[in-house]
């Protein structure tokens, strides 16, 4: 019995080792591997593989982004429950949200900076991309400080890094997340998650909401659908976001 356990204890090490480097996209490409599209990540803690969009072209100086998120044409219903919002839904091929705690172990296994620890070997950037449907488009980049674990509500905490000034000032503050049936926004009067139909980061009930539901093309940007603040600067013709998409990067320092 105990021999056997070593043989498995083993076997379980080397089925590890294996798939080590497919922790997450930024590793793919440097594996070799440049192809934007479909690729299985290991989750360690899990011990299993969960299906991801690398995008490996997305910004020029930083190749191997991880897509948690992404909205682009309104076929996946968002307004959805805790229990979704969790494990994840929709298709990495089109609109997709990971799922919190698969989004949290992913972290969790290569960025070890957002628990507080001072030796860390990974430090995660955010990567925020927008268009509108008048073709104005940014990509913003933040640095995630804390992603914590179910108990806290999966806490994000980012500061800003780099982008457009009209969104120097992070709408993403620094907060719980929320759905319809699970209400830890700030907001004493308001139940943000269910007033705006999606799950999300609620500080208040504006600032941004990228889980929000799809616009139609003519709509002018608004709290009900998608949306950021930031856009309004961008384009003062206030066009509803047309693309969305969320974004991890895995920088080595």
């Amino acid at each position: 019995m105990y021999a056997n356990s070593i043989d498995f204890a083993e076997t379980v090490k080397r089925f590890e080792n294996r798939f080590s480097k497919d922790s997450e996209c930024t590793n793919i490409y440097a594996s070799g591997s440049t192809s934007s599209g479909i690729y299985p990540i290991w989750l360690k803690e899990r011990f299993q593989f969960t299906y991801v969009y690398c995008d490996m072209e997305l910004v020029s100086t930083k190749k191997g982004w991880t897509t948690i998120q992404r909205r682009m044409n309104g076929e996946v219903n968002f307004n959805r429950g805790w229990d979704d919002y969790v494990r994840g839904f929709g298709n990495p091929r089109g609109e997709c949200w990971l799922g919190l705690e698969n989004i949290y172990r992913l972290l969790r296994q290569t960025a070890k900076a957002i628990e507080g620890e001072e030796t860390s070997i990974t430090t995660p950037d955010l990567g925020v991309g927008l268009e509108d449907w008048d073709g104005f488009n940014t990509f913003l980049q933040y640095r995630i400080k804390w992603f914590g674990e179910a108990q806290t509500n999966y806490y994000l905490h980012v500061y800003f890094l780099n982008g457009s000034e009209c969104f120097r000032g992070s709408p993403i503050y620094f907060s719980e997340f929320s759905t319809p049936d699970s209400d830890n926004d700030e907001e004493e009067q308001s139940h943000c998650a269910r007033e705006n139909k999606s799950g999300w980061w609620f500080y208040g009930c504006g600032g941004s909401n990228l889980n929000a539901p799809y616009p139609k093309s003519k709509h002018p940007l608004n709290l009900d659908d998608l949306f950021y603040e930031g856009m309004f600067c961008l384009n003062d013709k206030e066009s509803a976001l047309r693309y969305v998409s969320m974004n991890l990067y895995h920088t080595k320092t």
